[in-house]
């Protein structure tokens, strides 16, 4: 069975993307940190809808992100992705939690949420990504894995050698080999 290709996403095509949600909007400020999670640590939909506050080690510099299936990878947080989660944790999320009303308590350990108070789910994360292509002017049909992939191809491009690719990206195997 053979696969179809993925469309690379250029650096100046992932910026334009990052800056399009309008940062001075706590929707918008959520919109641009779940587009930098998905770039810079190459996270899949689902590794975003899982992430909780716990999983952000401020102090190593590390995101740990939880697949579907297989193990928990372990990724730094580089300094565009740190300076774009901070900036939403001080001044998105608790407004949006408020937003929300009733909160249970998984809601409040997750990372992002829904202006209903809810954890973002991956249908969410596909209205982002769709909205904010189309908004950036982005040719390419955008979602969390032409982000990754593209992460892949731009860390290749910059010398990054491809064990430590396939690591970042959590694939093992063949297969991961391919995609670098």
């Amino acid at each position: 069975m053979s696969q179809l290709p993925v469309e690379i996403l250029s650096e100046e095509e992932v910026q334009r993307l990052i800056a399009h949600p309008d940062a001075a909007d706590i929707f918008g400020l959520r919109d641009a940190a779940i587009l930098s999670v998905l770039y810079y640590a190459a996270a899949t939909a689902a590794e975003v809808t899982t992430l909780n506050i716990a999983d952000i080690d401020w102090n190593d510099g590390i995101l740990r992100l939880r697949p579907d299936l297989g193990r928990p990878r372990q990724v730094l947080i580089e300094e565009p992705l740190a300076a774009m989660l901070n900036h939403y944790l001080e001044e998105s999320r608790k407004p949006l939690l408020a937003h929300g009303g009733g909160i249970d308590a998984g809601v409040l350990r997750a990372v992002f949420v829904t202006n209903k108070g809810h954890r973002v789910g991956v249908q969410d994360i596909r209205q982002i990504l769709g909205a904010h292509g189309k908004g950036a002017g982005v040719e390419a049909s955008v979602n969390y894995n032409t982000l990754r992939l593209s992460r892949a191809w731009h860390l290749r491009e910059a010398g990054e050698s491809p064990e430590k690719i396939q690591r970042m990206l959590g694939a093992s195997g063949r297969s991961g080999r391919r995609l670098v």
